[in-house]
């Protein structure tokens, strides 16, 4: 062989094993492999339905990755940069995770955002990291359900179902008499061991499912104390608290399509599955509330105040006008229609809204008042409507006419009417008791006056 062939010929350069390039980066590829398994298991806890109480019950899915994000890019940085210098190993794993861990990284960024969102957080300025520290710090409050010494009530609306559960349980019954005839035409066939087996099992996976969609069809429900909004989502979903104190100016808000309500103070829950009336009724207590003297007076009151609202007519100089009447112990008050409900919220509050007001959900906040801050609010609700306000001593229940026929009440030549239902007339009899006992109780107060002075 000629010298020219022997000394011309090039030796191709060797490229470094997959060993000597992960000894070469120092550590850096275990970091990207070890921040692929944590960034997956996160991403696919934020994916699932009950990711909330999975990351309260599991804080180190968070702080796994928030152990490497640091360090992260510029480890990918390195290695990818090396990798294009030197060139890959045949078969090398290296660059397909790094691909994947930007993948994945990217991915759950997204997800973080959206999950902050819901918490009405906007955080598009904010790096990966600190993402991450807030979601953290969001999972990590725990709401307690045990009422204050300043909480003594606790006021209950309920979401709806996405579907009557009732229809889960019907289709459940049909499921085990299905069952029941396949166990029974298995045994007639001989097929013991099947039929009990494959029953038990059966039967098992069928009363697990129904379990879960009870659970997932079972509504939200909020409790509403003189401190806070507490929301308690349908399914494992942990509970979320939002101050009274806290909220302003239009915080809760009815998302266009109906159905939905977003509450924003200190905290941010969206409301789902509220029909018309419950949204109407939680709209109305959130205002009252909000109020600082309300909340205040509510702290101290240890038990709602008696009272009985029904529709009612008004005779007054021979001109009958129809309203709502609030029967209390100590005498009545009639409200004039359409206006009793915003009437009463603004004689307590001072606020009006645009939609209208239903007197109960008003008075259903109100009767956690004192009752002579009760009897203020209704005072002035009747003098900026017209109405009427009556004491149980200058007033009187007609003795002659049962309360199952009508309400009949009089003062001088003005009369006051109406009728209460069936599920009223045992808290009617018991108000309309308490006017004749004050009345005995009053006169007893004038005798010795009477005869002193004699």
């Amino acid at each position: 062989m000629s010298e020219r062939n022997r000394t011309g010929a090039v030796v191709p350069e060797s490229r470094p094993s997959e060993g000597d390039l992960r000894r070469r980066l120092e550590g850096r590829v275990e970091l990207i492999e070890s921040a692929l398994r944590r960034y997956r298991m996160l991403d696919r806890t934020l994916d699932s339905r009950g990711w909330r109480r999975t990351l309260q019950d599991e804080p180190s899915l968070i702080q796994d990755v928030l152990e490497v994000e640091p360090t992260l890019l510029e480890a990918l940085e390195r290695t990818e940069r090396r990798g294009e210098q030197e060139g890959w190993p045949e078969g090398s794993s290296i660059p397909k995770t790094a691909s994947r861990v930007r993948e994945v990284r990217e991915r759950l960024t997204m997800r973080v955002r959206d999950a902050l969102l819901t918490r009405g957080l906007v955080t598009e300025s904010l790096s990966l990291e600190a993402k991450l520290r807030e979601l953290k710090e969001v999972c990590a409050q725990e709401v307690s359900l045990q009422r204050t010494p300043t909480e003594p009530f606790a006021l209950r609306i309920a979401s709806v179902g996405r579907a009557p559960q009732y229809v889960v349980a019907f289709v459940f019954v049909l499921a085990a008499l299905g069952l029941g005839v396949g166990i029974l035409w298995l045994l007639l066939l001989g097929s013991t061991g099947v039929a009990l087996v494959g029953g038990t099992l059966a039967l098992v996976a069928l009363l697990m499912g129904t379990v879960t969609l009870l659970r997932m069809k079972a509504p939200g429900v909020v409790w509403l104390t003189p401190e806070r909004v507490v929301w308690m989502p349908p399914g494992d979903e942990p509970p979320v608290a939002v101050r009274l104190d806290s909220l302003e100016e239009g915080g809760l808000q009815l998302e266009d399509g109906g159905g939905a309500l977003s509450l924003r103070g200190d905290h941010f829950i969206r409301l789902t599955r509220f029909d018309g009336a419950s949204a109407d009724r939680l709209r109305v207590l959130m205002e009252l509330f909000r109020d600082a003297r309300v909340r205040a007076q509510a702290a101290r009151v240890d038990r709602r105040v008696e009272l009985l609202t029904f529709s009612a007519l008004l005779r007054r100089k021979g001109t009958w006008s129809s309203g709502q009447a609030v029967l209390l112990g100590r005498g009545v008050f009639f409200l004039p229609d359409p206006d009793a409900g915003a009437a009463l919220l603004h004689a307590a509050t001072g606020r009006r809204l645009l939609s209208s007001v239903e007197l109960e959900c008003v008075l259903d906040g109100l009767c956690w008042q004192p009752e002579s801050e009760l009897d203020a609010y209704l005072v002035r609700a009747t003098v900026a409507t017209g109405g009427a306000a009556w004491s149980s001593q200058d007033a009187r229940v007609a003795r002659d006419i049962p309360l199952e026929q009508e309400v009949h009440i009089t003062r001088g030549e003005e009369v006051l009417v109406g009728n209460v239902g069936l599920a009223q007339r045992e808290l009617a009899y018991r108000l309309v008791h308490a006017w004749s006992e004050g009345l005995q109780d009053s006169n007893e107060d004038v005798q010795p006056k009477l005869s002193s002075g004699s």
